[in-house]
């Protein structure tokens, strides 16, 4: 087979025989500027390194058009719908004053190295995979909107309910993800985004804008995590640095899983092409051209449980970051593990020492925190039907998932124990028990209608009064320079 592309370096059969060849033999087939060069990369595993060439300062990314096939989904009138309790169905609700703020101390603070920026990772489910909890940390530590960077930026730009840290992306069909907390094996290769993003559709494309400031371009390099592909697969990319020329990589069987990609000038976009074969993409770690004022890295999961942490092989995990301790390591999880009806204490406890354990094996120096779930509510059956409005009696157990979540802290707080972890309740930092339906009444309204995911004034009060209660801005300022 032959592939011909609009890249300079022309047909698939020639890529295969250039690549082979001595450097000043290849200068006789394609432009020096152009030379794409496979070395040795260091750290943990040989990289394919990719000269880029400097092409034009993109301007604003624009997306080609595709069409959605599939049947159209339409609404269905439902006689009975599903709302918050009425104030009066709350009136026997008890009264909280304004929850006191936690003491947690870290156990242990990862030596400050004065040359690197403070690092924090923050594992987690639909309450940070937005971003705003982390975006207001930042804030609360006195960091300038953009001086907060990620050292890893998970392939999850185009999951419903991710906000990542990028300017903007533009995804084609074809790639499903495919996520460790929903694994039944263990060992599973992952690298710390807990998420593979595979197509074997030719052409299927994946763009990323990383500039933060508006059409300002800060990156000197990216490397591209991806997945080896197995002896005897061949599997060819196209890659294309802001609007320069399209290059063409055939992936190193059974080799190291990235890319390097070196920019001659300052880079901003990132474009990728599968032109045969399979691609598993793990995640992109930028280098930027100035020092962050913080790394904050943010992998957050709609749905997801810490059962990921479990399934995981930790040192390929390791690896695949680049090994590097954080400074901090948060974990967030509990919600969706209270909402399986079966839900088992002892199961649950078991499997968290697994997590940990896991966990532990990939940073065991740095200082981690365990943030319990938030407060939940239930939602009322009511009749959409005027006549049949009458408000039934409240629900009898109108406190069901509060005390499921309770429950799941009060397992977190003993286990975090044993694994030199600390703990933070963010029940206890709404208020207890029954504190959604009071935030969802505050004003502005801290929690959603939902009476599971809090507003974005929630988040962010929340985020405020977590690094308030661990006192994170004093370890962020300890030995910097």
């Amino acid at each position: 087979m032959t592939l011909r592309t609009g890249s300079p370096l022309g047909s698939w059969s020639r890529i295969s025989a250039l690549k082979n060849t001595a450097n000043s033999r290849l200068r006789l087939y394609v432009p020096a500027v152009l030379l794409l060069a496979i070395a040795q990369f260091s750290a943990d595993a040989a990289a394919q390194v990719v000269d880029a060439p400097a092409g034009p300062s993109p301007g604003e990314l624009q997306c080609p058009h595709h069409r959605h096939s599939g049947a159209s989904r339409h609404k269905h009138y439902h006689e009975e719908a599903f709302e918050p309790p009425s104030s009066e169905e709350l009136a026997e609700l008890p009264v909280q004053d304004e929850a006191p703020p936690q003491q947690v101390t870290l156990n242990g603070v990862v030596q400050r190295d004065a040359s690197r920026p403070f690092s924090i990772a923050l594992w987690g489910d639909s309450h940070v995979a937005a971003n705003y909890f982390s975006e207001e940390m930042a804030r609360a530590l006195g960091v300038a909107q953009g001086r907060a960077r990620p050292t890893f930026i998970p392939p999850t730009m185009d999951r419903s309910g991710v906000r990542l840290p990028i300017r903007k992306h533009c995804q084609s069909d074809g790639w499903d993800l495919e996520y460790a907390y929903v694994s039944r094996q263990t060992n599973v290769t992952f690298a710390k985004g807990l998420v593979n993003l595979k197509t074997s559709v030719p052409g299927s494309y994946l763009w990323v804008d990383f500039r933060v400031q508006p059409l300002v371009p800060d990156l000197r390099a990216v490397d591209v995590l991806f997945a080896p592909p197995a002896q005897g697969e061949k599997t060819a990319v196209g890659i294309t640095v802001d609007d320069g020329a399209e290059q063409l990589v055939e992936l190193e069987q059974g080799g190291g899983g990235l890319i390097h990609i070196h920019a001659q000038a300052v880079m901003s976009t990132l474009k990728l092409r599968l032109i045969e074969g399979s691609l598993v993409l793990q995640g992109f770690i930028p280098d930027y051209l100035e020092k962050p004022a913080l790394n904050f890295d943010t992998f957050g999961i709609p749905g997801a449980t810490a059962h990921g942490w479990k399934a995981v092989d930790a040192e390929y995990l390791r690896k695949r970051g680049g090994g590097t301790d954080y400074n901090l390591v948060i974990l967030e999880y509990g919600t969706n593990e209270g909402n399986n009806r079966g839900f088992d204490p002892d199961k649950y406890a078991a499997d968290l020492r697994a997590t940990l354990q896991n966990l532990r094996h990939a940073y065991p120096e740095s200082p981690c925190v365990l943030i319990g779930p938030t407060d939940r509510g239930v939602l009322v059956k009511r009749s959409r039907r005027k006549k049949n409005r009458r408000a039934p009696p409240p629900p009898a157990n109108i406190l069901k998932y509060s005390r499921i979540h309770q429950r799941i802290g009060n397992i977190q707080n003993t286990i975090a124990q044993e694994f030199s972890c600390s703990f933070w309740s963010w029940q206890d930092a709404m208020g207890g028990p029954g504190a959604a339906y009071r935030w969802l009444h505050r004003s502005p309204p801290l929690m959603a209608r939902d009476l599971i995911h809090l507003t974005i004034p929630g988040y962010q009060l929340s985020a405020r009064k977590f690094v308030s209660d661990i006192g994170l801005s004093k370890y962020l300022h300890q030995g910097a320079e």
